[in-house]
């Protein structure tokens, strides 16, 4: 029963004593309607009208409703129980009754009467003109309960709501949790006055914009706003209102939620603060990693390019398997930093993909031979079979497809110690579409469901124990499915325990499209087996300044090309480079990136924004980072090629092929006497 329910039915100040006789009667009929306690006493506390209600509300024994008919008599007994949350005792049951008979035409309330069976009640009283108090009460119980529930979730989730009657300018506002962080004078200003005294300046602006335009467009609206607190500064709310309309469709109130979220704002700018210090430490971990793999290169290409140098010199059947030796282990070196940069640069998004044309068949058998011996040790046999389907050339990244085969090889013979892998390489053809499978299929110790549904994550492997007897950091399916996505490509895995394991990789096919025109490699052919035509050669009309602050660097490019070119001329550093352009006419630079005085960057730079007659000289960086980003920087600042430390004279060649086509000037092939 509402309030206005109740002042409908109840008696008022104008009942006279005729309405008082009958009044029994319908309080009667009212309070069992709408469950309302009822009783009506004179002058003297006589009673002269109660219902059961009121009796089953006040929880009073029998022996007190029969012995007394005094409302004194009840409400001293309730008093003495402690419902008025009060001492017994005759002066408070008297305040009691004085509150009663003081009310005149108003409703005196008592809200939280407590009687011994724990429900919560409500008393409010009306005196009629001949003396005549009606006593109403209610059990308020639930309500109480839920609004209680309500409190303390608002309180809990750091909200409230509000309802703001337009015409009258009242604002009420339920809100524990404001009354806790305002204080007293803030949460009445809050009552009087709303949150406009409390928003941010700028955000109150933004406020009323945006409630203007709800109103105008009858639409609810949610927002954020700043309030300033005394006590704990400034504070975020986020706020969901309703307009509401009359039958009219005037607007007449509205009614909001809000909810405090600083926490939540905070928690997110910590998260993302975090986010950005660990790409930052991923970052500098990876340039740390590139930086030490810059500084490995350098004595590393003296390694690999002298000894290709020596290969190409010398053809004795005992000295250049000797020579190849060092190029390959040197080249494994360089393998291992690149796994660990490339590892890196994962993490932080860093990687690329270099696919060309290759002979993809023939890597997957010469990969297949190169671990032959190691698999030999594991007492594992190795078939390898290529499909003639397979295309002769397609574009891949031969190194990427390189590290893919290699860790599922090595995993393999890992683990299929006496047993049999067979390497498949394949062309199928879905829905018109031509893949490159490559199937590697183990007789070895096979995992278990679990296993294989882990088998991709990063750490992973199969158990502790494998980890304990086979080793490895886990890494390498890991690695394996990162690369060949990246490629375009899939990964997938059968396998049962005890019987082997099957992984599959799926690469789509770019085909050659047209004929490729001769490039350095049918040149290099060319040098490398007719020694008498080398002078021969459109490369011993080049003249080449080779750019570096390392000595060694000089010995090993001289000793590739002092056959294959007209002339060498070495620099030190950048300004040497402008200096020697400015007496000696130069084809191509090779152009070290880091050199002290003037370094790479800033000699290309200095020789593109020259006026002289040299500032279109062709520029290849040579450069020991291996980073995709260093070589588009080397091309974005005016420099035709890059190529990365460690050379050799393919590469060499290679890249000056490439920068005198992109000039439209590309040297002829010499033909073969």
């Amino acid at each position: 029963m509402t309030s206005d329910d109740q002042q409908l039915f109840k008696p008022n100040a104008e009942f006279d004593l005729q309405i008082q006789q009958r009044a029994p009667e319908w309080l009667q009929k009212i309070g069992s309607v709408f469950g309302l306690g009822m009783a009506m006493f004179g002058p003297k506390n006589q009673i002269v009208f109660h219902n059961g209600h009121l009796l089953k509300h006040c929880a009073l024994p029998d022996q007190i409703i029969t012995g007394s008919k005094n409302i004194g008599d009840w409400l001293n007994f309730m008093a003495q129980r402690g419902d008025f949350k009060i001492q017994s005792g005759e002066t408070n049951v008297q305040g009691v009754l004085d509150r009663f008979r003081e009310v005149d035409d108003q409703e005196a309330i008592f809200d939280n009467i407590t009687p011994a069976n724990g429900r919560i009640l409500k008393f409010s009283a009306v005196k009629s003109s001949g003396g005549i108090i009606t006593l109403f009460s209610e059990d308020v119980t639930e309500i109480r309960r839920n609004q209680e529930s309500l409190d303390m979730a608002l309180e809990m989730g750091e909200s409230g709501y509000f309802n703001y009657m337009f015409n009258s300018n009242e604002m009420t506002i339920s809100s524990k949790y404001l009354e806790n962080i305002l204080t007293a004078d803030e949460f009445e200003l809050l009552r009087q006055k709303g949150f406009w005294p409390f928003f941010v300046p700028d955000d109150a602006a933004k406020a009323e914009h945006e409630w203007k335009n709800a109103v105008e467009q009858r639409k609810p609206l949610s927002l954020i706003l700043r309030i300033r607190t005394q006590m704990h500064g400034t504070r975020w709310l986020n706020f969901n209102i309703r307009p509401l309309y009359n039958q009219s469709g005037s607007f007449s109130h509205l009614i909001g939620f809000f909810e405090d979220i600083t926490d939540d704002l905070t928690s997110r700018n910590e998260i993302e603060l975090a986010k950005e210090q660990t790409e930052e430490a991923l970052k500098s971990k990876t340039h740390f990693l590139a930086r030490i793999s810059h500084e490995i290169r350098t004595p590393m290409n003296a390694v690999i390019g002298i000894a290709d140098a020596l290969i190409h010199h010398n053809k004795s059947p005992a000295i250049v398997p000797k020579l190849e030796l060092i190029q390959n282990s040197a080249g494994s070196i360089l393998n291992i930093l690149d796994d660990t940069l490339n590892h890196s640069k994962l993490d932080t998004d860093q990687f690329t993909v270099d696919p060309k044309l290759e002979n993809i068949g023939k890597t997957v058998e010469q990969i297949c031979e190169l671990w032959e011996s190691k698999a030999k040790a594991n007492n594992t046999k190795i078939l390898c079979h290529v499909d003639e389907s397979v295309p002769d050339e397609l574009f891949v990244d031969r190194y990427r497809y390189e590290q893919c085969l290699n860790n599922l090889l090595s995993n393999a013979i890992k683990f299929s110690p006496g047993g049999t892998i067979n390497v498949i390489c394949t062309r199928v053809d879905r829905n018109g579409a031509p893949s490159l499978l490559l199937a590697v299929k183990d007789t070895g110790i096979g995992m278990t469901d679990d296993q294989r549904s882990r088998i991709f994550e990063a750490y992973q492997q199969g158990d502790e124990s494998i980890s304990r007897r086979f080793g490895g950091t886990g890494l390498g399916m890991n690695i394996t499915k990162n690369l060949i996505e990246r490629m375009g490509g899939t990964i997938s895995v059968k396998s049962e325990i005890g019987k082997g394991s099957v992984f599959v990789l799926s690469l789509p096919i770019r085909l050659k499209s047209e004929e490729s025109d001769v490039t350095s490699d049918t040149l290099f052919d060319q040098i490398m087996d007719s020694a008498e035509d080398v002078k021969d050669t459109p490369y011993s009309r080049l003249k080449i300044l080779v750019a570096d602050d390392n000595p060694t660097n000089h010995m090993v490019v001289k000793s590739l090309l002092d056959t294959v070119v007209a002339e060498i001329y070495t620099a030190n550093h950048g300004q040497d480079v402008l200096d020697i352009l400015d007496v000696q006419d130069i084809d191509i630079i090779l152009m070290d990136i880091h050199m002290p005085v003037m370094d790479g960057i800033e000699a290309t730079l200095a020789i593109r924004s020259s006026p002289k007659s040299w500032s279109d000289v062709l520029i290849v960086a040579v450069t020991a980072d291996p980073q995709y980003q260093q070589q588009r920087l080397c091309l974005n600042i005016g420099m035709d090629f890059a190529v990365a430390k460690p050379i050799k004279l393919a590469d060499i060649l290679e890249a000056i092929d490439k920068v005198l086509a992109n000039r439209n000037a590309r040297i002829p092939m010499a033909k073969s006497a």
